[in-house]
């Protein structure tokens, strides 16, 4: 025994109703298609991060708003059957709950439109009340992405202890906030997401520029795996190949597997080729918790 007590992951994000769509292409403007099944699931950046989190046997709480509405009360129900603490979900009656409508092809490459809902109405006050009851520690790792208003990530900034470690999920891309130069997150973003971001010409050179205004950079690169910048080195980390038959959340189940990994005292680049693997797993199934890594799962595709 090393006498290593696991922190928690607290995911501060949005959470939706997915409606997914499955169609023989995806439509070009001005195109009509006819699909070829329909299923409803439940997403979110900040809930598939949670949920997956929670499968790898780590304490998880999430910081998000719901509607008032059905949909909001199948989301909650369905989080806590997946082990994710809900006590800071806050139910806002005056807003539906956030919806997206997920088209996806034979290829499993997808188009997502999402409506926010009730996701826009989080405020940097519901997430300082949120994280002053949550108490972060050395241990934990708070995880936040893209989806959330920007004063809610200055709110992050205000509410940690330095010591605590934060990942941030910078997707869907945009402009970055300005991080306090004593505690800054590490990045995580696509390829497609780190180019936007610093103008670089290939996924290296951009994970080197984000991985110099943060603490580090994970950019991720589908089934070529990762690229893990910090200190001036950049790592290629490896994804097992897998079939393809939805991408949806894959990125979200990354993330939630990395903080997972984190808080339980892994090395980045250890956690980051979990994170991998968890990714591959992912997308092995449709929607975008359809296929959501287990411990023994990940040891079994590292075999």
């Amino acid at each position: 025994m090393n006498g290593f007590s696991p922190g928690r992951v607290v995911a501060v994000g949005s959470v939706n109703v997915d409606r997914i769509l499955r169609c023989p292409v995806l439509p070009s403007p001005g195109e009509t298609v006819l699909v070829s099944s329909f299923t409803e699931g439940f997403g979110g950046k900040g809930a598939n991060q949670a949920v997956a989190a929670a499968a790898m046997g780590v304490a998880t709480h999430l910081v998000a708003k719901v509607g008032g509405d059905a949909d909001g009360l199948k989301a909650l129900a369905n989080l806590r059957g997946a082990s994710v603490g809900v006590d800071t979900v806050i139910t806002e009656v005056s807003a539906p709950t956030g919806q997206a409508m997920v088209t996806v092809d034979p290829d499993g490459e997808n188009s997502i439109a999402v409506i926010s809902g009730a996701n826009a109405l989080l405020s940097a006050r519901d997430v300082t009340d949120a994280l002053t009851v949550l108490r972060p520690q050395a241990t934990d790792v708070i995880l936040t992405s893209g989806e959330v208003p920007h004063p809610c990530l200055h709110a992050v900034t205000h509410c940690l202890p330095p010591s605590t470690r934060w990942v941030h999920n910078a997707a869907p891309a945009g402009s970055l906030p300005a991080w306090p130069e004593d505690h800054r997150p590490l990045l995580v973003v696509n390829e497609g997401e780190a180019r936007q971001l610093t103008g670089a010409a290939d996924a290296q050179a951009a994970a080197r520029a984000l991985a110099e205004t943060a603490f580090g950079a994970v950019v991720t690169l589908g089934g070529d795996g990762a690229l893990v910048a910090q200190e001036g080195r950049c790592e290629h980390i490896p994804a097992p190949a897998v079939t393809v038959v939805d991408t949806t959340g894959a990125g979200d189940v990354f993330c939630g597997v990395l903080a997972a990994e984190l808080a339980h005292g892994r090395p980045l680049t250890q956690a980051a080729a979990a994170a991998a693997a968890a990714g591959a797993f992912a997308v092995t199934a449709l929607g975008a918790r359809g296929a959501l890594p287990r411990p023994r799962d990940l040891v079994r595709m590292a075999r």
